[in-house]
Formats: C-alpha cells, structure tokens, sequence
C-alpha cells in the first residue's frame, strides 16, 4: 500500500561548526520550524559517543502530532551516526523523520516496523516535496507471534500502565534495539488501533522526557511508572489500567482466546482516539468478548440493561450458547418495562427458542407488573408478544388469576380493564382467560365494573353466565340488565363471601350504570346488620364509597353515613344548599341502631374529624360542618355532647374558626343550651393544643377567656396542664400577646389584666415555673425599660436638653425607685409597692 508523509532530516554538514538544523524537508503540512519543534518536544538527549551498549544510537522514537487542520499524524524518527565528524573533530548525528496523517493509517494499517524499515532506506532529496511510501499491510500474526514470544503478562501490562500515565521500561539492557522495537509493536498491538494517535514511545530515553510515554532507560523517569522486564507489575486496583489488564489477563485465561484473536479484535477499532479517555480503551477491548461480559454482569445479578438490549438489538447475543441467550433474554424480561416489548418480540424466537424458562419468566413479570403496588401502562404489549407464538390466552389467563400473598388489590381492577381490551365477548376464542375467571371473583367484579356503562355488557354477562356460579353473577346481571333489580341484603353477604372486593365493585357497576338506587338500600341493610366486618373488606368497601360520585346530595349523605359505619369519616358534603336535602339520606343511617353487641364507634370517629378542622379552610367549606354539627348537637346538654366539644377544640387547629359568624352562632347557642360547656371551653381547647402552638395562638385563646370573664387561676391552671411546652421565655410571649388581644377584645386596661393573669400563673404553677417565670419577666422588662429609654433619648432638642412635662418626671421617678428595690438582692418592698399600683 502506498502512504504520503512529510519528512525532515535534522544534521549538520560535515567538517563545519553549525549547530544541528533542519537542512531538508518536504510536504505541505510543517515548515522547517514546525519539523524543529516537533524533534525538540520529543527529543531522548545528546547520545553518548559509544558504539555498542544499550544507551548506543540508532534511536528510534515514534509519536503523535497534530498537523495545521488539527488532524492527528503519526511520526517516526531515527537518530544514528552519519560516519561524519564536524570541525570539532565530534561525531555527527542525523536524524530522520517522517509523519503520516493518520486518516490514511486508519484506512491502510501498517506496523511502526515495517515504517521505520522503509524510512531507513530512502534517501530523501532536499526539498522534494513529499515522500511516497510503500509500506505492507499490518500483520496480525506477526505481532501476536511477537506478543507470545514476548510474553502476554509483560506486553499487557505494559499495555495497561499506558492507560494511567508515562512508563519507563528498566531492566532491560540487553535488549537489541530490534528488540524494543519489536516490543513497541506488541504494546500498541494490545491497545485499540486508534490510540497510535496517543502513543509517544522510545527505544532509548537519555534525557528523562515526560512527553515520550513510554521508553526504554537505565533508571525509572521522573514521574513515571516503572515496568521492571524481569518482574513486570501491574496497575494498581481502582484505575482504568487495572480493568484493563484484569480484562486481558481474562481473555488470555479463562476465556481461551488467543493472542491473535485480541491483537484482530484491536486492529480493527481504527478510529481516532486522539480525544478519547482511557475508559473507552477498556471499554473497546471489552467488545471482543462484549456478548460474554454482558452474560456475566447477568449472571451476577448486576445486568447492565443497555448494553443487554444494544446486545439484543445487534444480533450479537447469537455469538452466545443457547443458555447463556437465554439468561440475556431472562434480564430484559425481568426488567418488566414494556418499551422494550417490541425488541422481546424481534429477538425472541432466536434468543428464547422453545425453551420453557422464558416463558415462566415472562408470566412472573407481567403478574407482578399487574398485580404490583404501582400501575404499569400498556401490558397488553406483552400479550400480544405471547400472541406471536400462540401462547396469547395462556398468558392472560395467568394475569387474570385470583390475588396471590403479598399482591396489591388494585391488581384485580387492572386485570379486569386488560380482559375487557383483549377479549371480544361475540368470539370467546380465549377459553383458557374465561375459565380462570370463574375462579377469580375479583377480576371478575372488576371487568363488569368496566362493562357497567357499556353497549356489550349483555354479551359479558351472556358470556360469563357459563363461567360464573349464579350468587356471584346475579346481583350484576340484576343491575346491569335491561330491567334492572334491586338487590337484597343477604345478596351482599354471598358477594362477600367470595371475595371482599366484590361489594365495592358491585356497588361502582350500580353507579357507572346510573343505579345506585338499586344497591344503596340493599347495601345500607347489609353493613348495618353486620355484628363486624373484618379489616380488609371494611377498607375495600371504604375506600370505593370514598371515590364515589354522588348523583345528589342525598345521595352524599347516604355514603357519608355508610362511610361512619365503616369507622371512617364523611367525604362528601355539599354547599349549605344541599345540606337539608343531604342530611334526609344522613340522619337515618345516623339514627339508626347499632347490632348488639357491637360498640357504635359513629360518634368518636364524625368527632375525631370534627376536631382536627381540616374542612376549616373557607367559609364556604366549613360553613356545611358547622351545619352539620348544630344539627346533630341539638339535643345539647344530652345527646351531641362529644360532638360539640369537639367542634370548640377545632378551634386549637383552625383559629380564625372564631371569626366565621356561623361558628360564633352556634358557640353562643350552645353556651345558652349547655352552660357547662361554656365553662369548659378553655380545657377543651388549650388541651388540644400542639406542643409547639405560637404564643399568638395561646395568647389569643387566654385572652379570650379572661375577657369573657373567666376568671384567671382558672385560665392559668389549664394553660399549665396542657399539652404546651412551657418555659419561662414562652410563658412571656404568651403574655405578652394576651396583653395584645385584650385590648384587640375591648378590655378597658388590658395591662392591668395581663398583670392579674401573670399573678395567677405564679399563685397556681409549681415553684419551677414560678422561676422561670419570674426570671424572664425581669430580662425582658431590664430590655423594654432600656429601649424606651433610648427612644427618649432621640427626642432630645438640638442642644441635647430634654425637657419633660413635670408629671413625666415625677412616673420616672417613682419608677426608678421602684427599680431600685427590685435591684436590692433581697427585692424586698416589691409586693407592696405592687399592690399600690
């Protein structure tokens, strides 16, 4: 093949006293100053005068530089005696050089040898331009040859150590310079083709050059790693260098491939590397065996699903035995995402065969797809997958099994809408599906959920009547059917008894189809006979009567009331507009008695709800509550008395509760009604009370009482046995926003009030609260008095004199003498001058 380089002679003529030049050249990439760049960044140091000996010329050195487009070239140098002397008498040297662009390499690869062969027989003419080079093709069993004769351990690890950095190779004197040479060949042999165009390598280095990565010496370079010939080692664990002489050493052990088979693999990749990353090294050399080392991420349970479906995708999985296709197919199978069906599909019969584990595998994961916690779009993907090989009903007849443990209950719902967009109920061609269905009530209920409001569902339940036993059947049929029959209690009970979910499905069907009139009665007769009702289907059931639309407002009140006998709170309030025609469908499931012998938890629960004020948002939201509430309290002091002290604690979760007119109505109609409700609302709502209240909250709450005339030991006796993480620095924000909100009430002296609260704090708490208290009050009494002081202050006139009205004078006087007692270790006269005041 034939290859075009630029070249240039370094020397000086014979017998005269220049300094070493270029003195030819040729090509239309460098000038001769480029040439003398290019040798000074490579140079390997003055040579010695000796002949013979490892440090003994020719030098040969092969490198990358980019040319004046940046495209990468490969050069050669060779430095030897011209047999001249100058006027010195000094032995003369000559160095030859040549570069090739590399895009022609990497068309038409040849070996560093065979081109420093044919560089060492031209006789390049001054300034004839370029140079036409015929150099053979690259060899490949020449250089394994060389790398077996050489060893694969030091080649690869020479090979590795390039990977993180310089290398200097010592030990090695004996070596001819044939031979280095020949080992340089090897390394890049076992490096990807492309990455000559990173390469920089000696066969002697005099001078320590970091920029010749790699090069024979007497000594280890500087900042270099040493590779000892004699005991070569290898990169240390963690770096891109380890991986990949971890990979060759595999490839050449346990994977039998020969050094052929690596240095053909690595020919081939003759693309560029002059930007690449060592990483891509490793990962070039990894494609050799790329299929094996996807098998083995699988079969160590760390799949990488990329390169799996690039695997798949490529054909390349085939390079495999039939088990290890397998296992490929099994790990995107496992990996349940149906986008990658499609690639299932196309691959299946070559990767999967008629093997049976595939198909096991591809039924676990679509079951656990379906059945799992979080829903998974198109699975009728897969079906249609089982469908190429005729194995479609097979598979939906496995989704459409009953609940297994540990599966989530909204599976069934999801395998009933799958049936429903797979199954033609006028061409029943799926027996295996409709046969399993008879066994599986859930999915059953569920897919004539999804037929409720439906053209076909006469065909389904055509269709189902040969599979379903009438119990289960009937009450859907009597609502679905063109006439349309209630349907009784004890039908509640049989549905049950095959499967919790089936009520709630039955009850949804009645409401797609417009007819909740013919279960709601049936339904309502059925749960309030139930002496109990066993966890999960009182949570199935509360939670579809939770989702339900309702058609009216009484409606509303029906479910609300049903939700109550469930345990759970209502859901379905309307505006105040409908609250009478709401509380018509309430009141009598409300009123109407519990079993014996089961404990009628309706109040607690509707009051629990009440009293953490969530629908406290708005007027507009809270208003139908309220409502509600005064409805249901009307037999105040008797009947609704939790219920009302429930709504008066809401106030410790909803504050501006107090402001709604509504609210306050119903507080003073209930304070009329039941006067000792009145008396505990500050228990009631200060015992409700997070922990971490704002001080404005409490405050508030305190200073309503006591301007309602609550008298304060008593406000102060609550406040310290609540729930409220009191200390001193607390007690006097709290004060101190009482005193805000006593006058925000009308009080006439709010400050004296707040004065008369502090001294029922001290008379009523414990002797540690009386400290704090009494501390802190002192601290931020000593900062108010300064800050007023100061702001005094700032008042004065230009001169500096403040000039105070005689009054104002003779308070800070009384209040500086007063300030003085109390500054008095023992404090005394404090009490008196208190009572005074």
């Amino acid at each position: 093949m034939r290859l075009r380089a630029g070249w240039a002679v370094r020397g000086k003529p014979p017998g005269s006293y220049h300094d070493y030049e270029i003195i030819g050249h040729g090509g239309a990439d460098f000038t001769a100053a480029d040439y003398a760049d290019v040798l000074r960044h490579y140079a390997l140091g003055t040579p010695p005068p000796e002949r013979t000996g490892p440090a003994a010329l020719p030098w040969i050195t092969v490198s990358e530089v980019r040319g004046p487009d940046g495209a990468a070239r490969i050069g050669l140098a060779i430095e030897d005696w011209t047999g001249h002397s100058d006027a010195a008498g000094r032995p003369v040297a000559e160095t030859r050089y040549l570069c090739v662009p590399y895009e022609q390499l990497s068309r038409a690869p040849t070996s560093y040898t065979d081109l420093c062969h044919r560089l060492s027989a031209l006789e390049p003419v001054p300034d004839a331009g370029e140079l036409v080079l015929e150099a053979p093709p690259f060899d490949v069993g020449r250089h394994a040859a060389a790398v077996s004769r050489i060893g694969p351990g030091r080649v690869a690890a020479a090979a590795a150590l390039l990977l993180d950095g310089p290398v200097t190779v010592t030990g090695a004197l004996d070596l001819s310079v044939a031979q280095r040479l020949e080992f340089l060949d090897a390394v890049a042999a076992l490096l990807p083709f492309g990455w000559r165009t990173r390469l920089s390598m000696a066969t002697w280095d005099q001078s320590g050059n970091r920029n010749v990565s790699l090069a024979f010496a007497r000594q280890v370079r500087p900042r270099t790693t040493e590779l000892d010939w004699r005991e070569p080692r290898l990169p240390p664990p963690g770096t891109e260098g380890a991986r990949y002489a971890e990979m060759l050493s595999e490839l050449f052990g346990a994977r039998g491939r020969s050094p052929a088979e690596v240095v053909a693999h690595l020919a081939r990749q003759s693309e560029s590397c002059a930007s690449a990353a060592p990483a891509d090294a490793v990962r070039v050399l990894g494609t050799l065996d790329w299929p094996v080392t996807v098998l083995h991420g699988v079969e160590r349970g760390e799949p990488d699903l990329d390169e799996v479906r690039e695997l798949l995708r490529g054909g390349r999985f085939r390079e495999l035995p039939p088990d290890g296709r397998r296992k490929v197919l099994g790990a995107l199978i496992r990996a349940g995402v149906t986008d990658d069906v499609p690639l299932l599909r196309a691959c299946w019969a070559g990767a999967a065969g008629t093997a049976a584990t595939p198909w096991r595998e591809l039924r676990s994961t679509v079951r656990r797809l379906l059945w799992g916690e979080d829903a998974v779009a198109e699975l009728d993907r897969y079906v249609e997958l089982a469908g190429d090989h005729g194995r479609a009903d097979e598979l939906l007849a496995v989704l459409a099994a009953a609940i297994r443990r540990g599966e989530h209950d909204d599976g069934a719902e999801r395998a009933g809408r799958l049936v429903l967009s797979l199954v033609d109920p006028d061409r029943p061609d799926w027996p295996a599906t409709l046969d399993v269905l008879g066994t599986s009530p859930a999915v059953t209920c569920a897919l004539l959920t999804c037929v409720a409001g439906l053209s076909r569902r006469r065909s389904w339940l055509a269709v189902l009547a040969r599979h379903q036993p009438a119990a289960l059947l009937g009450p859907f049929a009597g609502v679905l059917g063109d006439s349309g029959r209630p349907v009784a209690a004890e039908r509640f009970g049989e549905l049950a008894a095959h499967d919790p979910a089936c009520v709630p499905a039955l009850l949804t069907a009645a409401y797609r189809a417009g007819r909740p009139g013919l279960v709601l009665p049936g339904l309502a007769a059925w749960l309030t006979a139930q002496d109990r009702l066993a966890f999960r289907p009182r949570t199935a059931l509360g939670d579809r009567l939770t989702r339900l639309r309702p058609v009216s407002p009484r409606n509303a009140g029906e479910l609300d009331g049903l939700l109550l006998w469930l345990g759970l709170p209502p859901h379905h309030l309307p505006g105040s507009a409908g609250l009478p025609e709401y509380l018509a469908g309430f009141l009598p499931l409300w009123r109407r008695a519990m079993p014996e012998g089961r404990t009628d938890r309706r109040g607690e629960t509707l009051a629990s709800w009440v009293r953490q004020a969530a629908w406290a948002g708005s007027e507009e939201s809270a208003l139908p509550v309220l409502l509600l509430v005064r409805e249901l309290t009307a037999g105040l002091p008797g009947e609704g008395y939790g219920l009302a002290r429930a709504l008066i604690a809401a106030r410790a979760h909803a504050p501006g509760l107090e402001h709604l007119r509504p609210y306050r109505d119903w507080r003073r109609w209930a304070a009329e009604t039941c006067p000792k409700l009145d008396e505990e609302t500050t228990m009631t709502v200060l015992a409700e009370l997070a922990p971490d209240a704002s001080p404005d909250q409490v405050g508030r709450l305190c200073a309503g009482e006591l301007a309602r005339g609550v008298p304060g030991d008593h406000v102060a006796a609550v406040l310290l046995r609540s729930r409220l993480r009191l200390d001193g620095n607390t007690l006097v924000k709290i004060l101190h926003e009482t005193r805000y909100w006593l006058s925000e009430f009308g009080s006439a002296d709010p400050g004296r009030g707040t004065v008369e609260f502090t001294a029922s704090l001290m008379r009523v708490g414990d002797p540690d609260v009386r400290r704090t208290l009494r501390e802190r009050t002192a601290v931020t009494a000593a900062a108010e008095i300064e800050h007023w002081l100061s702001m005094i202050g700032v008042t004065a006139d230009s001169d500096g004199e403040i000039l105070l009205a005689e009054d104002s004078r003779a308070r800070l006087r009384d209040i500086a003498d007063w300030a003085q007692q109390l500054a008095k270790p023992s404090g005394r006269g404090m009490l008196g001058r208190m009572r005074k005041s």
